[in-house]
């Protein structure tokens, strides 16, 4: 049986979650008795067990055996994180001047691969990238990778996609957009 997380964090998880915990109830923890999470030693454990599982699931990827096929004949079906098109750029600081200049139009989706509507936001760059040709330049940046690049643009939530055109932004969308609206919206900025 393959489980899609490790076991040996989930259980260091489940304990240091318990151990801090015990150690917030009696070192902070409730005083009067009225407070739910932390009234006794037994419900500050469960408290601390809970919210160390949440962090420590949601930390948790599939170890590199369990993500690979029973029979290597088989495609693997695990997921990409992100598309491998080879006309969708992954924008690096030092590509990123070059791309950011250009006279056609440019849309920068900013992700992280964390990020499940970024996940969904990818085969859609991958088919506006399909349907504009080399009318315009769609590109990626890792804001986990290259935070100094998404900080000029003032992203605070991703998915995130700005339309440049000649080095300033002429449109930007927060959350995931469908292929027409950027299509439109590219088009628009002269694509």
């Amino acid at each position: 049986m393959v489980l899609p997380f490790d076991l040996k964090r989930v259980a260091l998880g489940v304990v240091v979650g318990g151990v801090l915990g015990f150690g917030y109830q009696k070192l902070v923890g409730c005083r009067t008795g009225a407070c739910p999470l932390t009234a006794t030693p037994l419900r500050a454990i469960t408290y601390g067990i809970v919210v160390s599982l949440f962090f420590t699931l949601a930390g948790c990827k599939k170890t590199d055996s369990a993500s690979s096929p029973a029979n290597p004949s088989e495609p693997s079906k695990k997921e990409p994180i992100m598309s491998n098109a080879a006309n969708v750029i992954h924008l690096t600081a030092g590509a990123f001047e070059k791309v950011k200049g250009q006279d056609k139009p440019v849309l920068i989706d900013f992700w992280a691969p964390w990020c499940g509507p970024c996940r969904t936001q990818g085969p859609i760059l991958d088919e506006v990238s399909g349907q504009i040709g080399d009318r315009a330049i769609v590109a990626k940046v890792n804001v986990d990778e290259e935070p100094g690049l998404a900080a000029p643009f003032g992203v605070q939530a991703i998915p995130t996609l700005v339309i440049l055109k000649g080095g300033k932004v002429v449109q930007r969308f927060t959350g995931v957009q469908q292929a027409d609206t950027l299509v439109k919206a590219l088009e628009a900025a002269g694509a």
